[in-house]
């Protein structure tokens, strides 16, 4: 790390002396106290992260920043740190929340109150939210060393969460749920949906971690979209802590949703500092499912797990878009994150073939014309391109088994070239014996080819059709989120492509608070 002038490192020490000022003067008001906790996480992880790294390196989670026309060893797994400070700030605060039942009295007798008032539920319920916290962090750590395939990983945050489900119930947790207004003819005002209720939490935790998971592999970006999540769960608890009309056990589970939330903030902010472009760590696999089981906890003990969805709603755009090559209904690269051209500096939509044999076959045909990522030539880099030195060899190519990129410069089709472009955004007109003929021989498969002609015609990726007959689809831009923020703005330097999720993720956050406390009347008449 840079030295730090002389007035920043006044200003650190005098945040971590009122810091500790807070927790001693307050400990009697939980939330406070909680804040100053959340302080020095920020700060320890701020600073730690530095100490830290050459002790990574060493260890060989190490890789290279391809997405940069310098090369520098960077450090990989730091969401590691982020996630050990998180939990150690934590369990230092597990008492606070009870610290009434210990300074109290009850005619006299302190002991006597503690024992028939304790509330042992709740700290059953803060320590199982713990343990799957901590069991996310070890397995993504697990998964950043193992390269851990998707049909075995997929299932990791559900067997994370077990303690919380566990616990939740032990404690006979409610396993109903609200029907929406215009359903209640129907089906009544509650339905319970017994063991179901399980599953559906369990997919909350998948969920959660593994959309995070997918819309990743450009620096910032991952710990940027969580911080803005987190953000929008603080001032929506807070909200409801507000309201003159939120009753007794709303305020507790809000307040329990604050107590996890507000020292998360804490350590992405101190993450995000250097995982900002450029980036001096790669977070890994590591925080996403940190990020994501945080999440799916305080969505489910705090029963407000539809709201917390709301939050999501890029994720979920990304997750939709992403299924024609998640279920493999298109071919399905490793990585799919954008594509650096070192020529412009810039981030450019990545490709997948579609149909080799006919891409190989095309008369102008070159090598990944376009930079494209297919199946048959998985690129291992990631996290805007990541290679592994020798001495990490039986580790993956990438700071968070997330995308990537190949970055061949950008070719665009010479004047000459019959090859038929189909671009989302375009102004050009799009030939319609590209758009409206019946399916052409093509390996693609006919499920595939309705996905690649409804995805072009709603204008979310871009097609390149062959040169002798236009109808045959050779490859396509990659179904995400960034590289469909590519298409629509054009090419976009990596930092300005994370401050441009950024953005997306707030102004759909404000939507979700529009559709929370506007429209919400419409659908249900009480809380989420």
């Amino acid at each position: 790390m840079a030295p730090i002038s002389a007035l920043t490192a006044f200003l650190i020490l005098a945040a971590e002396v009122g810091a500790v000022f807070i927790i001693l003067t307050t400990a009697h008001d939980p939330l406070t106290v909680n804040i100053g906790f959340s302080i020095l996480a920020g700060i320890t992880t701020w600073s730690a992260i530095p100490a830290l790294s050459a002790i990574f390196v060493k260890a060989g989670l190490k890789g290279m920043d391809l997405a940069k026309r310098s090369k520098h060893i960077i450090p990989e797994s730091m969401g590691m740190v982020a996630g050990l400070i998180y939990l150690v700030t934590m369990f230092l605060f597990i008492p606070f929340p009870f610290m009434k039942w210990f300074t109290a009295s009850n005619n006299g007798d302190p002991q006597e109150l503690k024992l028939l008032t304790f509330p042992n539920l709740k700290l059953a319920e803060l320590l199982s939210a713990l343990l799957s916290i901590q069991s996310m962090v070890f397995l993504g750590f697990a998964d950043d060393v193992l390269d851990i395939r998707w049909r075995f990983k997929m299932p990791l945050p559900a067997i994370a969460a077990i303690p919380l489900l566990m616990v939740y119930w032990v404690n006979s947790g409610v396993t109903y749920i609200v029907v929406p207004i215009p359903l209640r003819p129907i089906l009544g005002q509650l339905v319970n949906l017994g063991p179901l209720y399980y599953v559906y939490m369990a997919m909350v935790a998948i969920f959660c971690t593994h959309s995070i998971n997918i819309m990743a592999g450009i620096n910032g970006v991952e710990v940027g979209q969580s911080l803005v999540i987190a953000c929008s769960i603080a001032v929506n608890d807070l909200l409801f802590l507000q309201s003159s009309l939120t009753k007794g056990p709303a305020i507790e589970t809000h307040l329990f949703s604050l107590y996890f939330i507000m020292p998360f903030i804490g350590v992405s902010v101190g993450l995000l500092i250097h995982n900002w472009y450029p980036s001096k760590v790669f977070i890994g696999d590591t925080y996403c499912y940190f990020a994501g089981m945080t999440f799916a906890v305080v969505g489910i003990l705090a029963h407000y797990s539809k709201t917390l969805m709301l939050f999501f709603i890029p994720q979920i755009f990304n997750f939709l878009l992403s299924s024609p090559q998640l279920f493999r209904l298109v071919p399905c690269p490793r990585h799919r994150v954008p594509r650096f051209n070192r020529g412009t500096n810039l981030m450019e939509p990545s490709r997948v073939v579609l149909d080799q044999a006919a891409f190989d076959a095309e008369p102008a045909h070159h090598p990944h014309p376009h930079g494209h990522q297919d199946s048959k030539h998985p690129i291992s880099p990631k996290q805007g391109g990541l290679t592994r030195s020798p001495t990490a060899s039986s580790l993956h190519a990438a700071s968070s088994h997330h995308e990537s990129s190949s970055f061949e410069p950008s070719c665009p089709p010479s004047p000459g070239s019959q090859s038929t472009f189909a671009a989302a955004g375009s102004t050009s007109p799009i030939p319609s014996k590209s758009q409206f003929t019946p399916m052409p021989q093509s390996s693609l498969g006919r499920k595939g080819w309705v996905c690649v002609k409804a995805l072009e015609a709603l204008r979310l990726t871009q097609v390149r059709y062959d040169a002798r007959t236009g109808q045959i689809p050779l490859e396509m831009t990659n179904l995400t989120l960034l590289n469909l923020i590519l298409l629509k703005t054009g090419p976009l330097s990596e930092r300005n492509l994370t401050v441009a999720v950024m953005i997306l993720q707030i102004i759909c956050s404000l939507v979700a608070f529009f559709i929370r406390y506007r429209l919400v009347t419409f659908v249900y008449d009480g809380d989420l």
